[in-house]
């Protein structure tokens, strides 16, 4: 299908055709405005092969004369809205996925109205698109919202992860300065009382030497306990085994222990990429939770970055108390629910619109009694 820029869209739907796309993918990924490592080829490489079963590849591919200019890393998959079962098409992407996106080159934004008309054509064979985290766009988001409007889709933007990250402008004792006196106090009695644990050193790994204390700490964590931890599912595990495998390869690795008379109490795992370091992972043994293991190693990880190189630190998921102390910035992202004009997908959206309709009712008779 050819739109009206006379641009070329495509599905690919292989994993084999989708293993060839890896030097146009991560090119293209270059030449947009969120070359992020968590929308590398190779990140969704190691998603699909832990996490794929059972899903279908639906990857949405524009090209022009002069290549590729447009990514959509999409998947067909049974899924679940408000705990109903439906057909969805979602990103490629779980809760282990800091966000996702488009993947459009500079100037090539408007192309995400095109994608979405070209995804909408055929609704019969889905009942919601389910984006989620969806990195904002304002541009992107115009284009998307122009044609949902403009077709009579029902749709809703609701707001989706608000992640703390942190700027790496000034040096260490400046910034460290800045904080509340309040945290760096906290901060300071941490490492104190971590110091006087006696034989403890921090180690950072750059290769997979460092996987396995990974699940050692795990073993030990109260994450663990409750089944959330990456060592309770095997297809979890798989995961950031085949990604730290290419992050290892590509020099994107770094795993952070905290070693107390040899043995592991706590770990983090980040990928460090184009001059941003992206926070994935991190635990730390339960017995050790009074000295806050997971506070010193973040002092000792944040005050590296001032001295690497880094531009951006990434804490990824959302505004946590313990993240609060070393930043107030967060990134947010966006969740877009799509419905199809089927009985059904109507349906769904009424069951979702309801709630929404009679909280704005309420409010607006709040505004008008208060007036």
């Amino acid at each position: 299908m050819n739109d009206s820029h006379g641009i070329e869209l495509r599905t690919v739907t292989s994993f084999d055709e989708f293993m060839a796309m890896r030097d146009d993918w991560n090119g293209l990924l270059e030449q947009s405005g969120h070359d992020r490592v968590f929308l590398r080829h190779e990140w969704f490489t190691a998603w699909w092969q832990a996490f794929g079963k059972g899903r279908k590849l639906f990857i949405v591919v524009a090209s022009g004369r002069d290549g590729m200019c447009g990514i959509v890393p999409l998947m067909r998959c049974q899924s679940s809205f408000r705990g109903i079962p439906v057909r969805g098409i979602e990103f490629i992407s779980n809760n282990d996925s800091p966000g996702c996106g488009f993947i459009l080159r500079r100037n090539h934004e408007y192309l995400a109205g095109s994608i979405m008309s070209y995804i909408l054509k055929d609704s019969r064979d889905w009942d919601v698109i389910l984006l989620k985290n969806m990195i904002h766009d304002e541009t992107v988001g115009a284009s998307l919202r122009g044609v949902l409007d403009e077709t009579g889709t029902r749709f809703f933007v609701s707001p989706g992860l608000s992640s703390p990250y942190i700027e790496i402008r000034d040096d260490w004792d400046a910034y460290f300065k800045a904080l509340s006196s309040k945290s760096r106090k906290t901060i300071r009695n941490v490492c104190n009382r971590i110091r006087r644990l006696g034989d403890v050193i921090l180690r950072e790994y750059n290769s997979m030497e460092g996987f396995d204390d990974m699940a050692s700490v795990s073993l030990k964590a109260w994450k663990y306990r409750e089944g959330k931890a990456f060592i309770n599912r095997s297809d979890r595990k798989n995961f950031f085994e085949l990604l730290s495998r290419e992050a290892q390869n590509r020099g994107w690795l770094s795993i952070w222990y905290v070693y107390k008379d040899g043995e592991p109490i706590a770990y983090e795992y980040h990928l460090r990429y184009k001059g941003m370091d992206t926070a994935l992972l991190s635990e730390f043994n339960s017995e050790y939770g009074s000295f806050s293991p997971g506070t010193y190693l973040d002092y000792e990880i944040i005050k590296s970055l001032f001295v690497s190189g880094v531009r951006e630190y990434d804490m990824c998921g959302v505004l946590d108390e313990y993240k609060r102390k070393w930043t107030s910035r967060v990134r947010d992202y966006k969740n877009l629910t799509i419905f199809s004009d089927s009985k059904y997908s109507r349906f769904l959206y009424f069951i979702e619109e309801k709630p929404v309709r009679l909280i704005k009712k309420v409010r607006d008779r709040m505004v008008s009694s208060g007036d």
